[in-house]
């Protein structure tokens, strides 16, 4: 196989394509329940085009994955399998654009398609990552800001585009994921070590960055909105408690295979391998770029295991370049044979729960007490119970309850009633669920809802008037 993805022919990636369709056949054919992301995403998108983005949802979501969750929706409705194949697609180029950038800018000594084969199976290390999550179309963005730095430190002439692009692609990426803007300062950093980036280029790239932002909050400035962009999107990214979805035992398993070829890797490369300047330069870049990663893990809201995805770049090429320099061409094929093997039977045993220190159980809605009682309505959740949208849509405007129960736990602050009436106002919900009976003091300080509505217990039902 190594061979066969060795040789610099662009078909080898329609043979790429095939090994991906089939090693990701088990999820495609035995498809997942949505996970907790994916459910609210495809909440989200049922009512993104009908509402407005942190005023008629309350909710952190970013803004172009708000309208990427809309624009799903849209194609495929709540379709898992169609949302999956749309993911491998993706990741399939992703991993062909990484090769041909490689090839591109030089970085071996031969062109070769083997980065894209190591990339698309190192996306497959855990099932959640085939899905369409924010950061699957942010890691797309960065590996073309990426492509952009290799240019820059290659030319190093007045190439002001090459720089505004940079700037531009890492602005809309945080407008997926909000904490890839680390990767802003990541590039100042290699810019000025590898480029000798002046004042003005560094400016540029800031310019590049902050056009995208300027440009949300100039739409929402007209729309007299920027208030909530500010405290439901930018604010909401800091002080927040992290969550790991997944224990720390759990992603060392799933990354064992990776983390050991890529030690390996940089262990022989440092001895064996004869680099160019240049090519020298890239494999500093590379180096850098993942301690950068590293960084952004620590100002991640959330930690699952698609959290890795800017990992990815920088292990399939050292990985790739060390199976590359193997002289005898059966021991580079068994090396690669045992990574590929190895990284997928864990992949799978994890997935099927064969591996007693992996448990996916976090990332799943927890199963509601309403499950089967209540369906096909719009429900609004006063509180934590994402489960029952899987049957339901959402009603009212209060989706994330980290950002919502501020709302609630002061019902005698004006701003806070009129928030409440105006979602009653704008998308009364059919049903509303309110265990901890916060609904109770704006109801009868909003007789004109209070009426609308019979109490069951912790459930509101609407009345037809």
């Amino acid at each position: 196989m190594l061979d066969h993805f060795r040789i610099n022919d662009p078909y080898r990636l329609i043979s790429l394509l095939l090994l991906l369709s089939i090693a990701a056949l088990p999820w495609l054919i035995d498809s997942p329940a949505m996970t907790l992301q994916e459910l609210k995403g495809a909440v989200l998108g049922e009512r993104i085009w009908s509402k407005f983005m942190y005023s008629g949802i309350i909710d952190h979501t970013a803004p172009l994955q708000a309208v990427m969750e809309g624009v799903m929706n849209f194609l495929f409705g709540r379709s898992i399998l169609a949302r999956h194949m749309l993911a491998l697609f993706i990741i399939f180029f992703q991993a062909s654009f990484f090769a041909i950038l490689l090839i591109q800018n030089k970085a071996y000594n031969e062109n070769t398609y083997v980065p894209s084969l190591l990339f698309g199976f190192l996306c497959l290390f855990s099932f959640d990552v085939l899905a369409l999550t924010p950061e699957l179309f942010a890691s797309t963005l960065l590996l073309m800001a990426l492509n952009n730095v290799f240019k820059e430190v290659e030319f190093r002439v007045e190439r002001d585009a090459v720089v505004l692009n940079l700037g531009v692609f890492i602005g809309l990426a945080s407008l997926f994921v909000f904490s890839y803007t680390v990767f802003l300062f990541g590039v100042v950093f290699i810019l000025v070590a590898f480029a000798r980036a002046d004042v003005r280029k560094i400016s540029l790239l800031f310019f590049g960055y902050a056009l995208m932002h300027a440009i949300v909050f100039t739409f929402y400035y007209f729309h007299d909105r920027t208030g909530d962009l500010w405290s439901h999107f930018y604010l909401a990214q800091f002080g927040q408690s992290r969550e790991f979805l997944l224990s720390t035992k759990a992603l060392l398993i799933l990354a064992a295979i990776p983390l050991g070829y890529f030690v390996i890797s940089l262990l022989m490369l440092t001895r064996a391998a004869r680099f160019t300047r240049y090519q020298s330069q890239l494999f500093q870049v590379l180096l850098i770029w993942m301690i950068v990663a590293i960084i952004e893990l620590f100002l991640a809201r959330v930690i699952t295991p698609h959290s890795f995805l800017t990992f990815i770049p920088p292990l399939a090429y050292f990985i790739s370049h060390y199976l590359l320099v193997i002289r005898r061409r059966r021991i580079a094929e068994f090396m690669l044979s045992v990574f590929l093997i190895g990284l997928m039977t864990v992949s799978l045993a994890a997935y099927y729960k064969k591996i007693t220190g992996i448990d996916y159980g976090e990332l799943f809605p927890k199963t509601s007490p309403y499950e089967g009682r209540i369906t096909g309505k719009r429900v609004m959740v006063v509180g934590e119970d994402m489960a029952l949208y899987k049957a339901n849509s959402m009603g009212g405007c209060f989706l994330d309850w980290n950002l919502s129960r501020r709302y609630f736990e002061e019902p005698d602050a004006y701003a806070n009633i009129i928030r409440v009436h105006d979602s009653f106002t704008r998308d009364a919900p059919d049903v509303i669920i309110d265990e901890a009976g916060l609904m109770g003091p704006f109801l009868e300080r909003i007789p004109s809802v209070k009426k609308s509505y019979r109490k069951e217990g912790a459930i509101y039902w609407r009345v037809s008037n």
